[in-house]
């Protein structure tokens, strides 16, 4: 990682990986099932997220903002800064589901993350979802 001051907080213990700060940022320790892949807790408890590190580039993934009444609230564009205060000369990018570009739009225009990737519809996994399944009709599911 290029022009990054990396600074463990709190050492590894049986059950927990170290705690790291990049550039001053803390709160970052290394995904254990994944290669250059850090979870980000510094917004814990109301929002975490994943990001994978290859290069220059920054990739934001799982992004959680966990209780929907702290949604729209600035808790995950707080979050996304926090991103690009760690890593300020990376490009940091971004797929989205059609449900939440608007919000990836607004930290493109925010200079918070530098482009989306997909530029197609993709809908969320979510099937209840009527942002992106607007035809789905919702009903109760019966079991013979």
């Amino acid at each position: 990682m290029k022009n990054v001051k990396i600074k463990t907080e709190k050492e590894a213990t049986n059950i927990r990986g170290s705690i790291v700060a990049f550039n001053d940022v803390s709160g970052f320790r290394e995904n254990p099932r994944h290669e250059n892949c850090w979870i980000y807790n510094g917004r814990m408890p109301m929002a975490n997220c994943w990001i994978f590190i290859k290069d220059d580039y920054a990739e934001i993934h799982n992004v959680m903002v966990y209780n929907p009444k702290n949604r729209n609230s600035g808790v995950g564009s707080a979050m996304i800064a926090d991103i690009r205060r760690a890593f300020p000369d990376h490009w940091i990018w971004v797929n989205t589901w059609n449900c939440t570009r608007k919000f990836w739009s607004k930290m493109v225009d925010r200079g918070k993350i530098n482009f989306i990737a997909n530029d197609y519809s993709w809908p969320c996994i979510n099937t209840t979802c009527k942002t992106c399944h607007p035809n789905r009709i919702v009903r109760r599911r019966v079991f013979s």
